[in-house]
């Protein structure tokens, strides 16, 4: 490791605690901007498929397809863009159907499993934090996500601090 790095450790640290400051702060509006982010990419990304097919177009070649997937996209993007809480909470509730979903799959597997392996418990125990997860996601979609952020939040701080920490250790190495 070069001497010379130090400076990268401790941009990265910085960076991480600033997004851990973000998201234990202001979760919702920092979960809001980044599916505003989202949608803004998947607009851009339907404009150029857009560019694409019109080319396609001019060239007598195949573009239907490309075009309606272009169009898709792009009224997508919009709608995320520009209401990125209600996009959110589709999306939100979308993930705790599956939660629930897998959640029971896993508790009716781990049942079946009992008597073939020893500590089907923990795969019980799994089926179950994932149901009530689901379940918390259909009862309170914003309220859940702001409680996984501030958790990764308080994760980002950590690595944000250690990574600081490792750059003023780093720069102070001798050659």
């Amino acid at each position: 490791m070069k001497k010379s790095n130090w400076i990268i450790f401790i941009m990265n640290g910085l960076i991480a605690i600033l997004f851990a400051c973000l998201l234990l702060f202001v979760p919702g509006e920092t979960i809001l901007g980044l599916v505003r982010i989202f949608g803004i990419i998947i607009l851009v990304a339907g404009a150029v498929m857009f560019y694409s097919s019109y080319t396609s177009m001019k060239a007598k070649r195949s573009y239907l397809l490309t075009m309606a997937e272009a169009i898709f996209a792009i009224l997508l993007g919009l709608v995320i863009a520009i209401n990125p809480g209600g996009s959110l909470s589709l999306f939100l509730i979308l993930v705790g159907i599956w939660a629930v979903a897998v959640g029971l799959l896993q508790i009716i597997v781990s049942v079946q499993m009992r008597k073939k392996v020893s500590n089907h418990l923990l795969f019980t125990l799994n089926g179950i934090i994932t149901l009530v997860f689901g379940l918390l996601l259909f009862y309170n979609p914003m309220g859940t996500a702001k409680a996984l952020l501030v958790v990764i939040g308080i994760l980002a701080l950590a690595a944000g601090v250690l990574l600081v920490y490792l750059g003023f250790k780093v720069k102070g190495v001798k050659e």
